[in-house]
């Protein structure tokens, strides 16, 4: 086979994989109006911040799939409780955490999916070891999980949901930076905070 027909079906591939995982994208947002626009700015920022880390195109495109999908695995937490309006109960909170595992058990068959699984499984991982599913700390928890997390908490904090307005983007970056060391890396909330909002680095 030439090296045409090699790239060729590398692209073909490549464009079977991103359409799989718009589709489950699409059916996860049938559930969750807000879903759609809050993978797409988070893909955004974890592919600015990768890219500024200097992430291979593999690496780059794993993270990319994940940062899409991270919350694929609401499709099976009751729909009460992911569009519940207000403070979950400590029961509906523990259904909420099973998502990041549901969701690697959603991607697990499609092969080429299968190097983002680490970034979704952990993305809810917290420096500090404190967070789910398996309490991992530090540098233990996948680089890609740890990108994912701080934008997905900035593009949380930011925006306008129905129970609340949206908090201003300098009170976002204070948010960040005071979690930096504890629920983030603080490396990542730097460059964060350096490539994506343009705001100074931490003291």
């Amino acid at each position: 086979m030439s090296n045409t027909q090699d790239e060729a079906t590398i692209k073909s591939v490549s464009a079977a994989y991103d359409q799989a995982a718009q589709a489950l994208l699409t059916a996860a947002g049938q559930g969750d109006d807000h879903l759609l626009g809050h993978s797409e700015r988070v893909a955004g920022y974890c592919v600015a911040v990768a890219k500024h880390l200097g992430f291979s195109p593999a690496s780059l495109t794993d993270l990319r799939y994940a940062a899409s999908l991270h919350d694929i695995g609401k499709i099976g937490v009751s729909r009460s409780i992911v569009n519940k309006l207000g403070r979950l109960s400590d029961e509906e909170f523990q259904a909420m955490r099973l998502h990041s595992i549901i969701g690697t058990r959603i991607l697990e068959k499609i092969e080429g999916l299968k190097g983002a699984l680490p970034f979704i499984k952990h993305h809810h991982e917290r420096w500090d070891g404190e967070g789910y599913p398996d309490k991992l700390s530090g540098e233990a928890i996948p680089l890609g999980a740890r990108i994912i997390a701080v934008a997905e908490a900035f593009d949380i904090l930011t925006s306008d949901v129905p129970w609340r307005t949206g908090m201003p983007v300098p009170e976002a970056v204070s948010e960040l930076k005071s979690c930096a060391g504890t629920q983030f890396d603080p490396k990542i909330v730097e460059v964060f905070l350096t490539v994506v909002v343009g705001a100074p680095a931490l003291p």
